[in-house]
């Protein structure tokens, strides 16, 4: 596992490289391009055995797709990395992705194919929703363990990560979208980069507190923010 600067985990393991997707804001992409780790990032390339890095025994918080998103890993994949995770409890895994729907499939179909028993995945591996503009809202929603508003791109319309769920056998409760929210700007010198305004982080730091929800931001949020900058303890640190 490799130390990072991202400052809501500890370290990252990438077990995946590569995504389909065409974020023009993609870090990952532009980096690839520079280091060659695969030849064609639109076709994700797997590494199994960077999956044993998972067995460290000095607990971490594990961002586990920093050069993919989950949601196009195959069901074998995630399958192996279901068993890495509950071999090596000792750490909290978290993941990202754009198509919250299509990583439940996947990971259906994965948890479908075989009898093992991946219950405690639960309590240690955390799935974020990643939203960076409202157009990436659905309408009806599957709630994911936490929001990733990163790079935002514009004011979000937090009524929307609001709905009627199915929960408790059947009775329609309403609920964030996620249970904490990651908020950041986007870095670098891209042409066209979008900087945020205060405004559009005070609306989400309403909306955190009126659900009691942790709110955190990331440094690139810092300067802005200025005496406001805040990071609340998220679920996958709170045993820290």
């Amino acid at each position: 596992m490799k130390a990072t600067k991202i400052d809501w985990c500890d370290c990252t393991a990438n077990a995946v490289v590569g995504c389909p997707r065409e974020c023009e804001y993609c870090y990952a992409r532009r980096m690839n391009k520079r280091f060659k780790w695969v030849d064609d990032w639109n076709e994700p390339q797997f590494f199994p055995e960077r999956l044993k890095a998972f067995e460290s025994k000095t607990p971490k918080s594990v961002f586990i797709n920093s050069m993919s998103d989950i949601a196009y890993w195959t069901r074998k994949q995630v399958l192996k990395l279901f068993y890495a995770m509950i071999e090596n409890p000792q750490h909290r895994y978290i993941a990202l992705t754009k198509d919250y729907e299509k990583w439940c499939k996947v990971r259906d179909e994965a948890a479908r194919s075989t009898t093992a028993d991946f219950s405690i995945l639960n309590d240690i591996f955390f799935v974020g929703r990643t939203i960076d503009r409202n157009d990436r809202i659905p309408d009806d929603f599957i709630t994911a363990d936490f929001i990733n508003i990163e790079p935002i791109e514009e004011e979000i319309e937090t009524e929307r990560l609001v709905g009627c769920i199915e929960y408790d056998g059947g009775s329609g409760l309403e609920l964030p979208m996620g249970r904490a929210i990651i908020v950041g700007a986007e870095t670098g010198n891209r042409k066209g980069k979008v900087i945020p305004q205060k405004y559009w982080i005070d609306k989400l730091v309403r909306f955190a507190d009126e659900w009691k929800i942790p709110i955190f931001m990331k440094e690139s949020l810092r300067q802005l923010m200025g005496d406001e900058f805040r990071q609340d303890e998220l679920p996958w640190r709170s045993e820290k």
